[in-house]
């Protein structure tokens, strides 16, 4: 029905348009699920009828998958950087064997490469790591027109003999981010198995053996899903370029005051406008390491705070001679008689060491004052990540500090007159707050997944579970082998309509040992799973059913003999099996007077 079909797409916009403004909400919509998981028949029409059962167990199948893919990417911690092989990854061939034309780079590996470049605009780095000669592998992404990837995509690189273990080492501490925000992704399984050794906090990927099936695998890696994308994602890269020629310039300067001053930063605070609130979400999930509460907030929420006639919300932008840093920082603070009172201070770990923290501390001091409060009052709670923020907080006066330990209460003047001194030697000042790769504590499992595993988990789903015909067989197989009742079937099937309604039985109940004689509702039949056996025998069978016929033939031995005794029946012996219908029915009345 196109008309009806239409008013349903319009339908589903506006709900889901205004479930977007829900606070903690995620949405999945029938597009992008019959995108990722297309089901050629997913409308049930027999279950339907017998009890509102819409959807066939493949269409369900499809449903519980995207439900939980979504479920795992809002629990884990976000990545951040895909580290990528060269040859026969990127691209056919060996670059330094088979020179710089003789590599193809085929229809499949351009599909790789455009997944690639679309990971970026969403905010991943790009990074190479190829045991190579770096000019070999740099012609190729120079000079190769049909290189979907450029040289001006990637964040950094390492192209030497070395491991590749010890190389994404070496890029986790450039790029001050921890392993386990890393993917790396290669063709060869002893490289990758040198990363899972070495580096067990990053996710390794081998790609397929057949590039043919690579659209596939990489649309299936839950890893690489994002739930949204702001300004300062799609610039990312640039601002790492950025950061590189900052610390080559860090290694001519002869003291870290010198190059502080020679930086010429500049920060720029301002109430947060309403374009801003996603970056500002974000910025509020993603921070750990100088975020003083750890408190995280969904766009929604963060308006729903500023409801409230006393808070508000400022934003903080850093710019240097080499580039703008973007949105780096949030504030988020309530007033009170005398005092301000700061709920939330972040800022991103790329701007610390520059005095950027000190410089946002005073101004919230200048704010308070101009205010007329005298305080401003900053609660910092411990996590395994925010020493950089405690540190901080401690080197401006433990004096200030409370009995409880956990706030501080500056004088407004105070805060107002600080002022960063490079060469101040305190447990903060230095100009990097933590190393990227440095020994954690293990995080715990995400959603199930331990980080140990996790490679090998999304390594099979991209490589099996690509549709959801796989999916759908997947689960029976898993449910089939791993329930199973004690008893076994302790006849024969008689007839082939018997077999079928076994099997049906079988799948439902996920009991790969139900015998003929056993009550559908004694082995954990449920009304819900009635609907499903009786719309899967009138769609196999070709016969009605009700469901009362279930509960008056409850195994599988009565349920065929009432079929076949049914006119119209296929069955080639309807008096047996109305004679066999009869004695098991008789046998099950006495046997429940009886009991």
């Amino acid at each position: 029905n196109a008309e009806l079909k239409v008013a349903l797409g319009d339908a589903e916009r506006e709900l889901l348009s205004r479930i977007g403004t829900l606070a903690s909400v995620s949405i999945i919509g029938s597009e992008s699920l019959s995108r990722r998981y297309p089901v050629a028949e997913y409308y049930d029409i027999h279950g339907h009828q017998l009890g509102d059962v819409l959807y066939t167990p493949e269409c369900y199948a499809a449903i519980g998958t995207a439900v939980f893919r979504t479920i795992f990417n809002l629990k884990r911690k976000p990545f951040k950087v895909i580290v990528l092989d060269c040859d026969n990854t990127l691209w056919k061939g060996v670059c330094g064997e088979d020179g710089l034309r003789g590599i193809a780079v085929t229809e499949p590996h351009r599909v790789l490469q455009q997944f690639m470049v679309g990971q970026l605009n969403a905010g991943m780095l790009l990074c190479l790591c190829s045991k190579n000669s770096e000019k070999d592998v740099l012609d190729v992404f120079d000079q190769r027109a049909d290189m979907l990837l450029k040289r001006e995509h990637l964040a950094s690189w390492r192209i030497n003999w070395s491991s590749k273990s010890e190389n994404i080492k070496s890029l986790a501490s450039e790029l001050n981010l921890a392993l386990d925000s890393f993917i790396f992704i290669d063709d060869n399984p002893v490289e990758c198995a040198d990363v899972e050794i070495n580096c067990p906090g990053v996710l390794t990927l081998q790609v397929p053996r057949e590039p043919a099936s690579y659209a596939s695998f990489f649309e299936h890696i839950w890893a690489f899903d994002h739930t949204g994308t702001t300004e300062e994602d799609r610039s990312r890269t640039r601002m790492y370029q950025a950061n590189a020629q900052r610390e080559s310039f860090r290694a001519q300067t002869p003291s870290l005051k010198d190059f502080v001053a020679d930086l010429l930063v500049r920060v720029e605070m301002a109430e947060a406008t309403e374009d801003q609130l996603s970056r500002v979400s974000q910025l509020t999930f993603r921070t750990s390491q100088f975020n003083f509460t750890t408190i995280r907030r969904s766009a929604s929420e963060i308006r729903d705070f500023l409801k409230q006639g006393n808070a508000g919300c400022l934003v903080v932008r850093v710019a240097d001679r080499f580039g703008d840093y973007g949105l780096v920082g949030v504030v988020m603070y309530e007033t009170e008689a005398d005092r301000f009172k700061l709920d939330t201070f972040l800022l991103s770990c790329r701007v610390l060491g520059r005095g950027v923290e000190h410089t946002v501390l005073s101004r919230i001091g200048q704010r308070a004052l101009s205010s007329g409060k005298r305080f401003v009052e900053l609660t910092c709670l411990p996590t395994e990540r925010n020493l950089p923020a405690r540190e901080f907080v401690s080197s401006l006066g433990d004096q200030y500090r409370s009995q409880a330990g956990e706030s501080w209460l500056f004088p407004a003047e105070y805060l107002a007159g600080l002022q960063y001194n490079p060469d101040e030697k305190t447990r903060q000042g230095n100009d990097k707050p933590a190393t990227a790769n440095e020994e954690k504590p293990p995080l715990p499992p995400a959603f199930g997944f331990s980080i140990s595993a996790r490679s090998e988990h999304l390594q099979r789903i991209g490589e099996e579970l690509y549709d959801i015909s796989r999916v759908a067989k997947a689960i029976g197989e898993f449910r089939l082998g791993t329930r199973g009742l004690d008893e076994v079937a302790e006849t024969e099937p008689f007839s082939g309509l018997e077999t079928v309604i076994l099997n049906i039985w079988r799948k439902v109940l996920g009991r790969p040992g139900i015998g003929l004689n056993v009550n559908f509702f004694e082995a954990g039949g449920t009304s819900l799973k009635a609907v499903q056996v009786i719309a899967m025998i009138r769609k196999e069978v070709k016969q009605n059913l009700s469901i009362v016929s279930l509960f008056e033939c409850p195994t599988a031995r009565l349920l065929a003999a009432r079929l076949s005794a049914a006119p119209g029946s296929p069955s080639s012996e309807p008096i047996a099996a109305g004679a066999a219908l009869r004695g098991q029915q008789r046998r099950s009345r006495a046997m429940r007077r009886t009991q």
